[in-house]
């Protein structure tokens, strides 16, 4: 079982123990951190578990495994250096880190100290994508011509503080929901080769954003996130022999030349919890994990290159 403390216990902390801590035989939470004493120990009594004063003192105590940072996304990088130097494993919310050499700094950490890296973009682990990740390996679809992606929702749109601000994500709902997609679609087509990406402010800073995808291979990607609207999500996958599309959790629909679309059931599968537990599963060595840490730092670099065309207006590489 690994031992995991949450540090951070804000909207996304609390997603983390909801979908692992009682529910898993893998990964259990024992420990909970935040700078709010009273939410720390607040959650601690709901769901019994110990709070820690600092992360310090998580790092420091040798009945945890691994830490979850579920931190301001500029504090990640020297957190996953400070919990490789102390032995623990890290897996850290997404985007891995707010630059490429950033992430350059925490995998070459990492790596020097023989820990595991995990990190939180969970639609990898997702069942209907794992799934459509089967059927493109297959060559089921064909050649993969173009992507397209959408999660937008208003839970962030009156939260206050780090997540609001353009240091900690310069292109709004593209580094806090649309990064899964740029992931994803790394995940179902390789690397990324340039983009092109713009955000607006309608309501409030940077609620419409979306960026344009050319990969390494030839296909092209469309990411759109809106945070200031209903809940919705969408994923299309086009590929030369048909076509999938997911517009929610429980089924997706399959189009191939020729033939009426069907739809396909999907597994009821937490994808939060999966990818908490292949992370464990990597760690005991019982199966790789879905991601590479060279994956990590190029899910970072589109993000360099996105932030770099939100400035420019133009299209840009992909270092």
């Amino acid at each position: 079982m690994l031992r995991t403390a949450v540090i951070g216990l804000g909207w996304w902390g609390q997603m983390h123990i909801r979908s692992t801590h009682g529910h898993s035989d893998k990964v259990a939470i024992t420990t909970v951190v935040d700078l709010d004493r009273d939410l720390a120990e607040k959650t601690a009594a709901e769901h019994g578990l110990n709070v820690a004063d600092s992360f310090d003192a998580v790092l420091a105590d040798p009945e945890i495994d691994a830490v979850i940072l579920v931190t301001p996304h500029s504090l990640h990088t020297d957190q996953i250096v400070a919990g490789a130097a102390a032995g623990k494993h890290v897996f850290t919310e997404k985007p891995f880190a707010l630059s490429k050499s950033e992430a350059e700094r925490a995998v070459a950490a990492a790596e020097a100290a023989g820990i595991q890296l995990g990190l939180g973009h969970n639609q990898r682990y997702g069942a209907a994508q794992t799934q459509i990740k089967e059927m493109i390996e297959a060559g089921e679809l064909g050649e993969i011509m173009h992507m397209e992606g959408n999660l937008s929702h208003d839970t962030l749109s009156e939260v206050t503080g780090w997540r609001q601000s353009v240091e900690e994500a310069p292109g709004g709902g593209l580094w806090h929901m649309g990064s899964h997609y740029l992931d994803l679609f790394q995940h179902f087509a390789g690397p990324v080769r340039e983009v092109y990406a713009q955000a607006v402010d309608r309501v409030i800073e940077r609620d419409s954003a979306q960026a344009l995808l050319t990969f390494e291979g030839g296909p092209t990607a469309y990411i759109g996130n809106v945070m200031v609207t209903a809940p919705t999500r969408s994923l299309a996958v086009f590929g030369s022999k048909g076509w999938v599309r997911l517009t929610g959790m429980d089924v997706f629909t399959v189009a191939m030349r020729g033939q009426e679309p069907k739809t396909v059931p999907v597994a009821d599968i937490n994808p939060v919890r999966a990818n908490m537990e292949g992370f464990a599963d990597a760690i005991a060595g019982r199966a790789p994990y879905r991601f590479t840490n060279q994956q990590m730092i190029h899910d970072v670099a589109a993000l360099d290159a996105i932030a770099r065309s939100l400035k420019s207006g133009k299209r840009e590489p992909v270092a």
